[in-house]
């Protein structure tokens, strides 16, 4: 008997510890779990607020953009073609400098955005390019000085579709 009650503790005592292993490692899985959930929804979190930082900057630069064109229509009123020539290059060279940071955001925000985002943003930089060559155009006399204010009318439509688009997508 004193053999059977020997037997008895090791199996008490080896089921212990099997339960006592198997509830650990029970455990440190569902720990392990844990902390990758967190750490995805940390991620996750990170990257929404990326987006959205650049999605502000290149709002932020597509206003300082239309602060410039906001300048132009007393330089379309020149009546020497000339003089509004010149007036327009100067114009030109000054929207070149703040393109240069208006394009750096929009290929942020390409890089960050998905597709409907992305394709919006870069509606707004063509639409911006179209204004820039137009004012090009009109220095030229190519064309009127009317043809700006289309030009202009697609750029804050493109703006517009392009803070819906950021509005849609929950950023």
């Amino acid at each position: 008997m004193g053999d059977a009650g020997l037997w008895v503790a090791v199996l008490t005592g080896g089921t212990a510890v099997i339960a006592s292993w198997v509830t650990s490692r029970g455990h440190t899985q569902a720990a392990r779990l844990q902390a990758e959930v967190a750490a995805a929804t940390q991620e996750e979190a990170r990257r929404r607020e990326t987006r959205r930082a650049s999605y502000l900057a290149f709002i932020e630069q597509a206003h300082l953009m239309g602060v410039e064109y906001r300048k132009t229509p007393p330089l379309l009123e020149i009546e020497d073609p000339e003089h509004r020539r010149l007036r327009l290059e100067e114009h030109r060279e000054r929207l070149r400098e703040v393109f240069g940071p208006f394009r750096h955001r929009c290929q942020v925000v390409a890089l960050d955005g998905p597709s409907m985002t992305v394709d919006a943003g870069h509606r707004v930089f063509v639409t911006s390019r179209t204004v820039y060559m137009t004012l090009g155009d009109i220095a030229a006399g190519i064309c009127e000085p009317s043809a700006y204010f289309q030009a202009i009318d697609d750029y804050w439509t493109s703006m517009s579709e392009f803070v819906e688009a950021v509005r849609q997508e929950g950023a």
